[in-house]
Protein backbone atom coordinates (compact mmCIF):
# COMPACT_ATOMS: atom_id res chain seq x y z
CA UNK A 1 0.00 0.00 0.00
CA UNK A 2 1.53 3.39 -0.95
CA UNK A 3 1.07 6.46 1.61
CA UNK A 4 -1.72 7.98 -0.80
CA UNK A 5 -3.72 4.70 -0.52
CA UNK A 6 -3.18 5.28 3.20
CA UNK A 7 -4.19 8.54 3.87
CA UNK A 8 -7.45 7.81 1.68
CA UNK A 9 -8.15 4.89 3.80
CA UNK A 10 -7.50 6.38 7.22
CA UNK A 11 -9.68 9.48 5.93
CA UNK A 12 -12.35 7.14 5.31
CA UNK A 13 -11.91 5.30 8.80
CA UNK A 14 -11.65 8.70 10.84
CA UNK A 15 -15.22 10.17 8.39
CA UNK A 16 -16.41 6.83 9.71
CA UNK A 17 -15.87 6.74 13.16
CA UNK A 18 -17.19 10.41 13.80
CA UNK A 19 -20.34 9.85 11.15
CA UNK A 20 -21.16 6.17 12.69
CA UNK A 21 -24.55 6.94 14.69
CA UNK A 22 -27.29 4.15 16.23
CA UNK A 23 -30.47 5.43 14.83
CA UNK A 24 -32.54 5.41 17.78
CA UNK A 25 -35.62 7.20 16.06
CA UNK A 26 -38.08 5.31 14.00
CA UNK A 27 -41.71 6.47 12.34
CA UNK A 28 -43.30 3.92 14.60
CA UNK A 29 -41.49 5.20 17.87
CA UNK A 30 -44.32 7.82 19.92
CA UNK A 31 -43.42 11.73 19.26
CA UNK A 32 -42.81 13.33 22.33
CA UNK A 33 -45.00 13.57 24.80
CA UNK A 34 -47.01 16.95 24.75
CA UNK A 35 -45.94 18.16 27.69
CA UNK A 36 -42.23 18.09 26.70
CA UNK A 37 -41.06 21.13 25.04
CA UNK A 38 -37.73 22.38 23.54
CA UNK A 39 -37.11 26.41 24.10
CA UNK A 40 -34.69 28.05 22.14
CA UNK A 41 -32.35 29.71 23.81
CA UNK A 42 -29.34 32.17 23.49
CA UNK A 43 -26.45 33.06 26.26
CA UNK A 44 -25.55 36.54 26.45
CA UNK A 45 -22.49 36.77 26.44
CA UNK A 46 -23.22 36.20 23.06
CA UNK A 47 -24.98 39.81 22.36
CA UNK A 48 -23.01 42.18 25.14
CA UNK A 49 -22.82 44.27 22.10
CA UNK A 50 -25.96 45.67 22.02
CA UNK A 51 -24.09 48.14 24.22
CA UNK A 52 -21.01 49.72 25.81
CA UNK A 53 -20.23 47.58 29.38
CA UNK A 54 -20.62 51.41 30.59
CA UNK A 55 -24.01 52.34 29.05
CA UNK A 56 -25.18 48.54 30.81
CA UNK A 57 -24.41 49.79 34.18
CA UNK A 58 -25.82 53.04 33.82
CA UNK A 59 -28.99 51.61 32.36
CA UNK A 60 -29.76 47.86 32.90
CA UNK A 61 -33.27 48.21 31.82
CA UNK A 62 -32.31 49.69 28.66
CA UNK A 63 -29.69 47.52 28.31
CA UNK A 64 -32.24 44.35 28.90
CA UNK A 65 -34.57 45.97 26.16
CA UNK A 66 -31.64 45.55 23.89
CA UNK A 67 -30.92 42.07 24.75
CA UNK A 68 -34.46 41.01 24.61
CA UNK A 69 -34.90 42.80 21.25
CA UNK A 70 -31.40 40.93 19.63
CA UNK A 71 -32.34 37.63 21.25
CA UNK A 72 -36.43 37.81 19.25
CA UNK A 73 -34.08 39.18 16.23
CA UNK A 74 -32.35 36.57 16.04
CA UNK A 75 -35.22 34.11 16.41
CA UNK A 76 -34.44 33.19 19.99
CA UNK A 77 -37.30 32.86 22.57
CA UNK A 78 -35.43 32.70 25.62
CA UNK A 79 -31.95 34.55 27.14
CA UNK A 80 -29.44 32.87 29.51
CA UNK A 81 -28.11 36.17 31.10
CA UNK A 82 -24.44 36.51 32.37
CA UNK A 83 -24.33 37.27 36.00
CA UNK A 84 -20.67 37.87 36.67
CA UNK A 85 -17.75 40.50 36.49
CA UNK A 86 -17.69 40.39 32.53
CA UNK A 87 -21.04 39.57 32.01
CA UNK A 88 -24.28 42.08 31.60
CA UNK A 89 -24.93 41.94 35.35
CA UNK A 90 -21.80 42.70 38.05
CA UNK A 91 -22.21 40.63 40.74
CA UNK A 92 -21.73 43.43 43.06
CA UNK A 93 -24.51 45.23 41.34
CA UNK A 94 -27.10 42.17 41.54
CA UNK A 95 -29.51 43.55 43.98
CA UNK A 96 -30.49 46.23 41.67
CA UNK A 97 -29.23 45.63 38.34
CA UNK A 98 -30.35 42.12 38.01
CA UNK A 99 -34.64 42.91 38.53
CA UNK A 100 -34.21 45.73 36.38
CA UNK A 101 -32.29 44.04 33.47
CA UNK A 102 -34.65 41.31 33.82
CA UNK A 103 -37.47 43.61 33.28
CA UNK A 104 -36.29 44.47 30.20
CA UNK A 105 -35.47 41.25 28.74
CA UNK A 106 -39.15 40.58 28.98
CA UNK A 107 -40.37 43.67 28.36
CA UNK A 108 -39.68 42.58 24.49
CA UNK A 109 -41.75 39.30 24.98
CA UNK A 110 -38.34 37.29 25.18
CA UNK A 111 -38.48 34.37 28.00
CA UNK A 112 -35.52 34.79 31.06
CA UNK A 113 -35.43 32.13 33.72
CA UNK A 114 -31.93 31.08 33.40
CA UNK A 115 -29.14 33.13 34.72
CA UNK A 116 -25.33 32.29 34.45
CA UNK A 117 -22.71 32.70 36.45
CA UNK A 118 -19.05 31.93 37.87
CA UNK A 119 -19.55 29.48 41.04
CA UNK A 120 -17.09 26.60 40.96
CA UNK A 121 -17.37 24.53 43.88
CA UNK A 122 -13.78 23.17 44.64
CA UNK A 123 -12.58 19.89 45.52
CA UNK A 124 -11.59 20.75 49.21
CA UNK A 125 -14.27 18.97 51.74
CA UNK A 126 -13.30 21.68 54.12
CA UNK A 127 -13.66 24.79 51.81
CA UNK A 128 -16.56 26.99 52.29
CA UNK A 129 -15.26 30.46 51.67
CA UNK A 130 -16.17 29.98 47.80
CA UNK A 131 -19.83 30.63 48.40
CA UNK A 132 -18.68 34.26 49.92
CA UNK A 133 -16.07 35.01 47.67
CA UNK A 134 -18.32 34.09 45.11
CA UNK A 135 -21.72 35.80 45.96
CA UNK A 136 -23.58 32.71 46.24
CA UNK A 137 -26.01 33.96 48.67
CA UNK A 138 -26.31 37.28 47.41
CA UNK A 139 -27.12 36.43 43.87
CA UNK A 140 -29.29 33.07 44.42
CA UNK A 141 -31.63 35.58 46.47
CA UNK A 142 -32.41 37.81 44.11
CA UNK A 143 -32.20 35.86 41.34
CA UNK A 144 -34.92 33.53 43.18
CA UNK A 145 -37.12 36.18 44.11
CA UNK A 146 -37.28 37.63 40.68
CA UNK A 147 -38.48 34.32 38.26
CA UNK A 148 -35.20 32.49 37.68
CA UNK A 149 -35.19 29.30 37.69
CA UNK A 150 -31.73 27.70 36.61
CA UNK A 151 -28.03 28.74 36.23
CA UNK A 152 -25.70 27.64 34.85
CA UNK A 153 -22.21 27.57 36.74
CA UNK A 154 -18.60 26.32 36.28
CA UNK A 155 -18.02 28.57 33.82
CA UNK A 156 -14.65 28.64 34.48
CA UNK A 157 -12.05 27.86 37.12
CA UNK A 158 -14.18 24.70 38.04
CA UNK A 159 -11.97 21.62 39.19
CA UNK A 160 -9.85 19.75 36.80
CA UNK A 161 -7.40 16.60 36.94
CA UNK A 162 -3.57 17.14 37.50
CA UNK A 163 -1.74 15.23 35.21
CA UNK A 164 -0.70 12.83 37.73
CA UNK A 165 -3.71 12.06 39.42
CA UNK A 166 -4.99 8.39 39.57
CA UNK A 167 -7.52 5.84 40.95
CA UNK A 168 -8.08 7.11 44.40
CA UNK A 169 -6.72 10.41 44.28
CA UNK A 170 -9.72 11.03 41.58
CA UNK A 171 -12.21 9.50 43.53
CA UNK A 172 -11.08 11.69 46.58
CA UNK A 173 -11.32 15.18 44.63
CA UNK A 174 -14.53 14.14 42.99
CA UNK A 175 -15.92 13.34 46.65
CA UNK A 176 -14.58 16.68 47.58
CA UNK A 177 -17.16 18.49 44.80
CA UNK A 178 -19.56 16.00 45.74
CA UNK A 179 -19.99 17.48 49.65
CA UNK A 180 -19.79 20.90 47.82
CA UNK A 181 -22.40 20.32 45.69
CA UNK A 182 -24.30 19.29 48.36
CA UNK A 183 -23.65 22.49 50.08
CA UNK A 184 -24.94 24.42 46.85
CA UNK A 185 -27.52 22.55 46.86
CA UNK A 186 -29.04 23.15 50.14
CA UNK A 187 -28.74 26.82 48.88
CA UNK A 188 -30.68 26.77 45.91
CA UNK A 189 -33.51 25.33 47.96
CA UNK A 190 -33.19 27.69 50.70
CA UNK A 191 -33.76 30.67 47.84
CA UNK A 192 -37.00 28.40 46.15
CA UNK A 193 -35.33 25.15 44.63
CA UNK A 194 -33.48 26.75 41.80
CA UNK A 195 -30.99 24.10 39.87
CA UNK A 196 -28.05 24.74 39.08
CA UNK A 197 -26.84 23.18 35.98
CA UNK A 198 -22.65 22.42 35.52
CA UNK A 199 -21.35 23.07 32.12
CA UNK A 200 -19.65 20.49 30.42
CA UNK A 201 -15.85 21.88 29.01
CA UNK A 202 -12.41 21.00 28.11
CA UNK A 203 -10.55 22.65 31.35
CA UNK A 204 -13.43 20.47 33.52
CA UNK A 205 -14.29 17.58 35.58
CA UNK A 206 -17.42 17.02 33.69
CA UNK A 207 -16.66 16.83 30.00
CA UNK A 208 -17.35 13.16 29.25
CA UNK A 209 -20.16 13.46 31.61
CA UNK A 210 -19.30 10.76 33.90
CA UNK A 211 -17.47 12.45 36.18
CA UNK A 212 -19.84 14.52 37.03
CA UNK A 213 -22.99 11.98 37.44
CA UNK A 214 -20.64 10.75 40.10
CA UNK A 215 -20.20 14.17 42.11
CA UNK A 216 -24.06 14.67 41.90
CA UNK A 217 -24.75 11.04 43.60
CA UNK A 218 -27.67 11.42 46.08
CA UNK A 219 -28.59 15.15 45.36
CA UNK A 220 -31.75 15.56 43.65
CA UNK A 221 -31.12 16.49 39.58
CA UNK A 222 -33.90 19.31 40.71
CA UNK A 223 -31.29 20.92 42.45
CA UNK A 224 -27.51 20.35 41.21
CA UNK A 225 -27.46 19.05 36.83
CA UNK A 226 -25.43 18.83 33.87
CA UNK A 227 -25.55 21.73 31.31
CA UNK A 228 -24.95 19.08 28.55
CA UNK A 229 -22.86 21.43 26.38
CA UNK A 230 -22.66 18.52 23.27
CA UNK A 231 -20.02 20.39 21.47
CA UNK A 232 -17.36 19.89 24.35
CA UNK A 233 -18.42 16.65 25.16
CA UNK A 234 -18.78 15.14 21.78
CA UNK A 235 -15.34 16.69 20.65
CA UNK A 236 -13.98 14.58 23.78
CA UNK A 237 -15.84 11.55 23.23
CA UNK A 238 -17.05 11.29 19.28
CA UNK A 239 -18.37 8.43 17.71
CA UNK A 240 -20.99 6.85 19.67
CA UNK A 241 -20.08 7.72 23.15
CA UNK A 242 -21.88 11.00 23.34
CA UNK A 243 -24.80 9.16 23.00
CA UNK A 244 -24.23 6.65 25.39
CA UNK A 245 -23.28 9.57 28.11
CA UNK A 246 -26.96 11.10 27.20
CA UNK A 247 -28.19 8.12 27.80
CA UNK A 248 -26.68 7.04 31.17
CA UNK A 249 -27.29 10.38 32.52
CA UNK A 250 -30.54 11.81 31.22
CA UNK A 251 -31.83 12.10 34.57
CA UNK A 252 -28.90 15.01 35.41
CA UNK A 253 -29.18 16.84 31.93
CA UNK A 254 -31.35 19.55 32.92
CA UNK A 255 -30.25 21.95 29.91
CA UNK A 256 -28.21 21.89 26.81
CA UNK A 257 -25.67 23.62 24.36
CA UNK A 258 -25.39 23.13 21.06
CA UNK A 259 -22.80 24.22 18.47
CA UNK A 260 -21.80 22.06 15.38
CA UNK A 261 -18.70 20.36 15.02
CA UNK A 262 -16.90 19.25 11.61
CA UNK A 263 -13.86 16.90 11.28
CA UNK A 264 -11.10 17.13 9.12
CA UNK A 265 -8.34 14.95 8.49
CA UNK A 266 -4.49 16.41 7.92
CA UNK A 267 -3.49 15.03 4.41
CA UNK A 268 0.10 14.84 5.30
CA UNK A 269 -0.13 13.31 9.23
CA UNK A 270 -3.20 11.50 8.81
CA UNK A 271 -4.22 13.22 12.26
CA UNK A 272 -7.79 13.78 12.96
CA UNK A 273 -8.80 17.55 14.28
CA UNK A 274 -12.54 18.43 14.98
CA UNK A 275 -13.80 22.01 15.75
CA UNK A 276 -16.35 24.42 15.95
CA UNK A 277 -18.48 25.49 12.88
CA UNK A 278 -21.80 27.55 11.98
CA UNK A 279 -24.60 25.37 11.12
CA UNK A 280 -24.69 23.01 9.67
CA UNK A 281 -21.77 21.97 9.45
CA UNK A 282 -20.36 19.24 7.32
CA UNK A 283 -24.05 17.89 6.80
CA UNK A 284 -25.82 18.49 9.38
CA UNK A 285 -27.53 14.93 9.57
CA UNK A 286 -24.39 13.02 10.19
CA UNK A 287 -21.26 13.74 8.28
CA UNK A 288 -20.32 15.45 10.90
CA UNK A 289 -19.09 14.81 14.51
CA UNK A 290 -22.95 14.98 15.44
CA UNK A 291 -25.71 13.22 14.30
CA UNK A 292 -28.29 16.36 14.98
CA UNK A 293 -31.36 13.64 14.12
CA UNK A 294 -29.68 11.81 16.56
CA UNK A 295 -29.04 14.23 19.35
CA UNK A 296 -32.64 15.21 19.09
CA UNK A 297 -33.98 11.88 18.77
CA UNK A 298 -32.65 11.11 22.51
CA UNK A 299 -33.60 14.35 24.12
CA UNK A 300 -36.87 13.32 23.24
CA UNK A 301 -36.76 9.83 23.96
CA UNK A 302 -35.15 10.57 26.95
CA UNK A 303 -37.79 12.58 28.47
CA UNK A 304 -36.28 15.94 27.89
CA UNK A 305 -37.97 18.92 28.47
CA UNK A 306 -36.44 22.74 28.63
CA UNK A 307 -33.52 24.72 27.08
CA UNK A 308 -31.78 24.23 24.43
CA UNK A 309 -28.83 27.55 23.98
CA UNK A 310 -26.69 28.05 21.11
CA UNK A 311 -23.13 28.34 21.96
CA UNK A 312 -21.54 30.44 19.47
CA UNK A 313 -17.64 29.85 19.22
CA UNK A 314 -17.21 29.92 15.47
CA UNK A 315 -15.93 32.07 12.91
CA UNK A 316 -17.39 34.41 10.53
CA UNK A 317 -16.79 36.84 7.52
CA UNK A 318 -16.67 40.50 8.86
CA UNK A 319 -17.38 43.16 6.55
CA UNK A 320 -14.02 43.61 5.42
CA UNK A 321 -13.77 39.68 4.67
CA UNK A 322 -11.53 38.45 7.17
CA UNK A 323 -12.71 35.91 9.53
CA UNK A 324 -13.92 37.23 13.21
CA UNK A 325 -14.34 34.42 15.96
CA UNK A 326 -17.49 35.12 18.22
CA UNK A 327 -15.66 33.36 21.00
CA UNK A 328 -15.77 36.52 22.48
CA UNK A 329 -17.71 38.68 24.96
CA UNK A 330 -17.70 42.02 22.47
CA UNK A 331 -19.28 45.40 23.52
CA UNK A 332 -20.55 48.05 21.32
CA UNK A 333 -17.23 49.99 22.20
CA UNK A 334 -15.28 47.36 20.56
CA UNK A 335 -12.89 47.80 17.71
CA UNK A 336 -14.58 45.54 15.74
CA UNK A 337 -18.11 47.07 15.96
CA UNK A 338 -16.45 50.36 16.26
CA UNK A 339 -14.49 49.84 12.90
CA UNK A 340 -17.56 48.58 11.11
CA UNK A 341 -16.18 45.09 10.66
CA UNK A 342 -18.79 43.58 12.71
CA UNK A 343 -22.23 45.00 12.75
CA UNK A 344 -25.63 44.29 14.46
CA UNK A 345 -26.72 43.04 11.11
CA UNK A 346 -24.25 40.35 10.52
CA UNK A 347 -24.53 38.68 14.30
CA UNK A 348 -28.31 38.87 14.03
CA UNK A 349 -28.21 36.95 10.72
CA UNK A 350 -25.65 34.46 11.83
CA UNK A 351 -27.10 33.70 15.15
CA UNK A 352 -30.51 33.30 13.25
CA UNK A 353 -29.03 30.42 10.79
CA UNK A 354 -28.31 28.59 14.34
CA UNK A 355 -31.89 29.06 16.00
CA UNK A 356 -33.65 27.91 12.45
CA UNK A 357 -30.99 24.84 12.56
CA UNK A 358 -32.19 23.94 16.39
CA UNK A 359 -35.88 24.34 15.19
CA UNK A 360 -35.05 22.43 11.59
CA UNK A 361 -33.06 18.92 13.32
CA UNK A 362 -35.64 18.90 16.67
CA UNK A 363 -38.17 18.56 14.21
CA UNK A 364 -36.28 16.00 12.33
CA UNK A 365 -35.31 13.69 15.57
CA UNK A 366 -39.53 13.56 16.27
CA UNK A 367 -40.66 16.65 18.36
CA UNK A 368 -43.34 18.62 16.39
CA UNK A 369 -42.61 22.23 15.22
CA UNK A 370 -45.15 23.26 18.11
CA UNK A 371 -43.15 21.74 20.89
CA UNK A 372 -40.12 24.14 19.53
CA UNK A 373 -40.08 27.37 21.20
Amino acid sequence: MDRRDFLSGASVAAASLVAKDTVFATPAMAQAAPSQQLVTQIWSRHLQWVATQAQQVADPYGTGVKVGEAARAAGYAAVDLTVRNDGHVHPANVATHLPAMLSGIRSTGALCDHIGVNFAPPADPANTAWIASQSVHQILSVAGAHGIRKYRFNNSGAVSFGNNTFGAQITSLLDGVRLNHRRLAAINAQYGNLCGVAHTHASNIGVTVYDYAYAMQGISPDLIGINLAIGHTATAAPGTMWQLEMRRNMPHIRCVAVEDLAATVDPETGALSIGRVQPPGATGTGGGVINWTTFYSLLRLGGYSGAVESQIEYRIPGADGNPVSLNSAFFADNAQFTSGNLTPALMIAAMRKDSDFIRARAVAGGWSAGQVL
